[in-house]
């Protein structure tokens, strides 16, 4: 599971490297509170400033989809927004199945952080994560 990770998110970094400019690139460095994984260790958030919109894009994503996800934006005060989006079929490394992660975040743009709560199918636990971002220098 962490090799799967980690593999995309270096490929995520190259790829955000051709992100369109209207977009500012947080990347962000979080600390899991899981040992399972479905958090992944870097996170990057595609920011559209003028119509408040949001992508999401990590190495599950990377792997999965190939592309930034769209994520669903709800303003909750100042510069801070809910970000939720759903990454489908995650493989399970020891149950040869697959699952889905819906995910919900905190964006605060003033703080530079972003918190991740993530729901799996399946799973009872609710794995979490918290990290620092940078704005990505083009």
């Amino acid at each position: 599971m962490k090799c799967f990770v980690q593999a995309g998110c270096l490929a995520a970094a190259g790829f955000l490297g051709q992100a369109v400019s209207a977009e500012t690139v947080f990347d962000c460095d979080i600390k899991a509170f899981t040992n399972n994984g479905w958090i992944a260790p870097r996170v990057m958030v595609l920011w559209d400033d003028s119509t408040k919109t949001a992508k999401v894009y990590d190495g599950y994503i990377h792997q999965l989809v190939g592309e930034p996800l769209a994520a669903k934006v709800e303003h909750r005060k100042g510069n801070s927004y809910d970000l939720a989006w759903r990454v489908n079929d995650i493989p399970v490394s020891n149950a040869r199945t697959k699952v889905d992660g819906l995910y919900s975040a905190v964006f605060d743009m003033d703080k530079s952080t972003l918190s991740i709560r993530g729901v799996i199918t399946g799973f009872a636990n609710a794995p979490r994560g918290r990290g620092k971002c940078k704005v990505q220098q083009g």
